[in-house]
């Protein structure tokens, strides 16, 4: 198992997903392609690294490495992250249009419309879900990312039936064409090759530039995580 992603309570103030007695939340994967005859994960059963979410105690963790060991063989080179320091910064987003009901989706496309009473109705750009919903890239806790399919109902556990809890999103990369409004505005000044650096800093590669969701159970950490990719 690699280590994908390590977060400090004190540092994420705003997030809510730590259990008791555990300030320490680890993210790790197996860096190969991984299937599942019973298609119980990935939740919606594209092949990707096998993911382990664990809680612990900070004053449980003895000693550290200042270099991440590697695996002798990875299965994809961009299931291999490349070490990166997180300075978490909280941003305002809001839920996928789809998951506030159909009446607010229509309200949300109404207004994206207006903006462009002059343009073919084809042409018109996704503005709520590129520039207030979801922000795209890493980030940990808050609102789930959907794709262009849209939304398709909570994710449950296939243990219990509960809703499952949204813990974070491992993206191949920070934002596209669509999402820049998310970026730092200097991460878009420069050559190309340097803008496109800015956008995968990880080096992480999942399908084609897609983004990884993980979910546990509220109910019992037990419950097996859900990962899958959008």
């Amino acid at each position: 198992m690699l280590p994908v992603m390590q977060v400090y309570a004190r540092d994420v103030p705003g997030f809510d997903g730590f259990p008791k007695d555990a300030d320490v939340l680890q993210i790790l994967w197996c860096p190969f392609q991984h299937y599942y005859e019973d298609a119980t994960v990935p939740y919606n059963g594209i092949a990707g690294p096998f993911v382990h979410v664990r809680y612990r105690g900070s004053r449980d963790l003895s000693g550290s490495l200042s270099t991440p060991p590697e695996p002798l063989a990875v299965g994809e080179p961009g299931y291999l992250p490349s070490p990166c320091l997180i300075r978490p910064e909280p941003v305002t987003e809001y839920p996928h249009p789809g998951v506030l009901g159909e009446e607010f989706e229509a309200r949300v496309e109404a207004w994206e419309m207006s903006a462009f009473d002059d343009m073919d109705s084809e042409d018109h750009e996704p503005r709520f879900r590129w520039e207030l919903s979801t922000a795209p890239g890493w980030k940990l806790g808050g609102h789930e990312p959907w794709n262009y399919q849209g939304y398709c109902g909570p994710v449950r556990c296939y243990s219990c039936g509960s809703e499952m809890r949204f813990v974070a999103a491992v993206a191949s990369i920070e934002w596209d064409g669509g999402t820049a409004g998310w970026a730092p505005t200097e991460f878009l000044d420069g050559p190309m090759h340097v803008r496109r650096r800015r956008q995968g800093p990880t080096d992480v590669q999942l399908g084609s530039s897609e983004t990884m969701r993980i979910f546990t159970c509220p109910v019992s950490l037990e419950h097996p995580v859900i990962s899958d990719l959008k």
